[in-house]
């Protein structure tokens, strides 16, 4: 994969996701509606400078990893790798590796 997650900047992922704002942004601080409740209220809090997020209400926290997990709910590393890439193809070039195809058969005649 091309592709490295753990460079994605979380301010860059909520964008991909459809919040292309913050809420509202104290110093270092970025409050979006947190992707992953049903309410959609905004209870998470990015950190520029460290790019780890903190839910103030459920206490979830942790790096693009930890989001992706909230949001999906699998703990499969690939699983979280390809979910992460699909979104953030929204915004940006991602360019996935993929299996290199087998030679097609030639046609005999």
């Amino acid at each position: 994969m091309n592709f490295d997650p753990r460079k994605v900047k979380l301010t860059d992922f909520m964008k991909a996701l459809g919040q292309e704002h913050p809420v509202a942004a104290d110093g270092n601080l970025r409050i979006y509606k947190a992707p992953y409740s049903e309410d959609k209220e905004p209870t998470m809090v990015i950190n520029v400078e460290t790019n780890l997020w903190r839910d103030t209400k459920s206490g979830a926290y942790g790096g693009i990893y930890d989001l992706a997990y909230e949001m999906t709910g699998s703990c499969n590393r690939s699983e979280l790798n390809m979910y992460i890439a699909g979104e953030m193809s929204s915004i940006q070039k991602v360019s996935l590796r993929q299996e290199p195809e087998p030679p097609k058969p030639k046609i005999r005649l």
